[in-house]
């Protein structure tokens, strides 16, 4: 009797306390998919997208902006501004203005880093012009779930070998090395539609510059292997001139026209030494496995002398391209591939350098790029 009667105030106790956990009905719920910041004179402006829940409605999206000092205390003026409950874990991307991005990233980025509920796997990015404007403008467009739309354009950009991957955490391991800087992918609208415009190139946090979108490539293959990548490359005509094949049907403005070559399937391997420390001189050596996709004049790619000689002109493009991004990241002091930790690697033990001296030695820096590319098979030929 006694087992009983405690029982029995035991659950008596417990019952008031379940009675007070707090719920979270998810119609009153507003998940912030992704979060936009622009620079407003002194102060930040900064914009939500949110995605709700409706009794009518399977799902809304909803865009809000408020300005402040800084994101919490915009956080504030946005609940003031919508019935739901705002909540972060729902986060997939950041976009940042090329405005905010030359003042500096770090207190922003900083934001997401201090709240638990937000997952080191967010994507940062940069936009062209507002990032307000570009998640209003994209938003009108894109009805369900913006944030979600602009994840999966980023990740499949990613998955394609097109781009870097720009989560908080690479963002966050490359800003701490005082031998590497981060990158960020370029946001645009282009007809009310997001593209990805390039690669935003950073000195520390700082907007330094950014690479075109042609130019990923030479960039990811410093940092990165290729496993299935693809490249189109133009290519001198006289260079080839003796392989092209004559075409009655040619006009003479056809005859003038640049011979451009698409490579797919590449796979790609990279060494990087530092050749002498006092010079500052590095040696890349790259090897690439591709397939000739398609050439845009006739071309015999059958004969093997003709593969030895696109072999040999293809790789010449690469190592001009990549030797060309390389004197654009110095020009712009931005170091994403790591130059600054192979160089630290060779210092005598026990010693170490700063940023900033790694800054005025990475301005002396020689490249001697080497590329060298096979051609395992031909593929589809215009």
């Amino acid at each position: 009797m006694k087992i009983v009667c405690s029982l029995l105030i035991a659950l008596g106790l417990l019952l008031p306390a379940a009675g007070c956990v707090k719920t979270k009905q998810l119609e009153r719920l507003g998940l912030i998919t992704a979060i936009g910041y622009d620079e407003k004179g002194d102060i930040i402006e900064g914009t939500v997208v949110l995605h709700t829940f409706e009794s009518k409605e399977e799902n809304v999206t909803q865009i809000i902006t408020a300005s402040g000092n800084t994101s919490k205390g915009i956080r504030q003026k946005q609940n003031i501004k919508t019935s739901h409950n705002l909540v972060s874990g729902q986060l997939r991307v950041a976009v940042y203005s090329e405005e905010t991005a030359k003042k500096g990233l770090l207190q922003l980025v900083d934001t997401l880093n201090r709240d638990a509920t937000i997952g080191n796997l967010v994507y940062l990015t940069v936009s062209k012009g507002k990032a307000k404007d570009l998640l209003k403008k994209a938003g009108q467009k894109e009805k369900t779930n913006l944030g979600t739309y602009l994840y999966n354009l980023i990740k499949q950009n990613i998955k394609d070998e097109l781009i870097l991957s720009p989560t908080l955490h690479e963002f966050n391991h490359s800003y701490f090395d005082p031998g590497k800087d981060p990158v960020l992918p370029v946001l645009k609208l282009e007809e009310d539609k997001v593209i990805i415009a390039g690669m935003a190139a950073f000195k520390d946090d700082l907007l330094a510059g950014e690479l075109e979108i042609e130019k990923l490539f030479y960039l990811k293959t410093l940092e990165d292997n290729y496993e299935s990548g693809n490249l189109e490359l133009e290519i001198p005509k006289e260079r080839l001139k003796e392989y092209i094949l004559p075409a009655s049907s040619e006009t003479e403005e056809q005859k003038e026209e640049p011979l451009f070559i698409t490579i797919d399937d590449i796979v790609s391997t990279k060494k990087i030494r530092l050749k002498d420390r006092e010079k500052v001189q590095f040696s890349i050596d790259i090897k690439l496995k591709s397939r000739i996709l398609e050439v845009s004049r006739d071309m015999d790619l059958g004969n093997p002398k003709v593969i030895k000689a696109v072999e040999k002109e293809t790789a010449k493009k690469v190592k001009q391209e990549t030797e060309t991004m390389l004197k654009q990241l110095q020009e712009m002091e931005s170091d994403p591939v790591g130059f600054g930790n192979i160089y630290s690697a060779h210092l005598d033990r026990g010693k170490s350098i700063t940023r900033d001296e790694w800054r005025n030695i990475y301005k002396k820096a020689k490249f001697d790029v080497h590329v060298e590319n096979t051609i395992a098979r031909t593929g589809v030929i215009d």
